[in-house]
């Protein structure tokens, strides 16, 4: 007895499977050089970190130059004796402090704009948008002028005040779409049972929009770690950030191009560690919501 050949349609689904379709490869061939394009600028920087500096400031760059640790060596201060350390303190308190003020202000405003919707909400969340339209140059004379009268100038804590209030409406409109997608049912079974606000916040919207939170607090603690532009005009010797020590490297004689390309990787480890470390729940809470 001859088997039976299978239908065309379990041909096509068996071909799907294995891969043999030609779209799924040419996406699969597509992602792959997305992410080797994304991820060739910061192998150039990390190569060009080990080189010396005459080799790093050749052009074309000399990609079969020996290899150092100098430019390590010099951002941990073996030439000029000042320590990184402060400067990246200063940037790991400021961005996690932030990060923290960010998350206890936006869940609460989000459920309010989201479970709870208030009246006229789409006009709440476009209020928190236009506070993102006015360029950061405009706002800082004014903002230079209030902290120098208040004391706060090269102060650590006023940098965790406008890094809240800067990351604080983008979360918003994050955890709204976040918290939309919480199951109703969970909460009008925890109304019945009594829970308050806060236990409802903390044991049933946390736990359920976990991935949103991770995504949300990690966009604003890299917006925070990255920031210059206030840190370097509101801070001095007590208070600098690690980008504003960053900035110290680039001189305008000599050669500055690997101890550059050195501080740029060891300052970019934090927020490397933390994206590798809620990599799940951050892929989880960007594509929240996209399937229905």
């Amino acid at each position: 007895m001859r088997p039976r050949r299978p239908a065309r349609s379990d041909r096509r689904a068996t071909a799907h499977r294995d891969g043999r379709g030609g779209g799924g490869r040419v996406l699969g061939l597509v992602a792959w050089l997305s992410g080797l394009l994304f991820f060739l600028p910061f192998a150039w920087m990390v190569l060009t970190s080990l080189h010396s500096e005459q080799d790093a400031a050749t052009n074309p760059p000399s990609l079969g130059a020996p290899l150092t640790l100098s430019g390590y060596r010099e951002f941990f201060g073996a030439g000029t004796g000042v320590s990184p350390w402060p400067p990246l303190i200063n940037s790991l308190t400021a961005s996690v402090a932030s990060t923290l003020l960010v998350l206890v202000l936006a869940i609460p405003a989000a459920y309010a704009l989201s479970i709870k919707p208030v009246r006229k909400w789409s006009d709440v969340l476009f209020f928190f948008l236009s506070t993102k339209m006015l360029p950061v140059v405009a706002g800082l004379l004014p903002i230079y002028l209030i902290a120098q009268n208040a004391g706060m100038l090269d102060d650590i804590w006023l940098l965790v005040i406008l890094y809240t209030s800067m990351n604080l409406p983008i979360a918003v409109w994050m955890m709204r779409s976040f918290l939309g997608e919480v199951p109703k049912e969970i909460l009008e079974a925890a109304s019945l049972d009594g829970a308050s606000l806060p236990t409802t916040l903390v044991r049933i919207v946390a736990p359920v929009a976990a991935p949103g939170i991770a995504a949300t607090a990690l966009i604003s603690f890299i917006f925070s770690w990255n920031e210059l532009l206030f840190a370097r005009v509101l801070t001095g010797v007590v208070a600098g950030t690690a980008p504003v020590f960053l900035t110290g490297f680039v001189t305008s004689q000599g050669l500055f191009l690997a101890k550059v390309c050195a501080a740029a990787v060891c300052i970019s480890i934090p927020v490397l560690v933390a994206g590798f470390a809620a990599q799940d729940k951050l892929v989880q809470g960007l594509s929240l919501g996209a399937v229905k």
